[in-house]
């Protein structure tokens, strides 16, 4: 069965450590979920109030 969830972050959770500050992704398009890899820069140009989907070919606009 699939699941849609919708993300609405476009940047990373910083979580700062003692030694080193990790990077929480927040938009759910990392490779190396649940750390950021810098695939949020995709949804930089997204529009609020439009849905977009993301599949291996890229984004998809849907009408809300």
């Amino acid at each position: 069965m699939a699941r849609l969830v919708k993300l609405t972050e476009k940047s990373p959770l910083v979580l700062e450590g003692k030694e080193e500050d990790y990077y929480i992704c927040r938009c759910g398009l990392s490779k190396k979920f649940p750390f950021c890899d810098g695939h949020h820069k995709k949804t930089k140009d997204e529009q609020d109030g439009k849905i977009y989907i993301y599949d291996e070919n890229g984004r998809v606009e849907i009408e809300a």
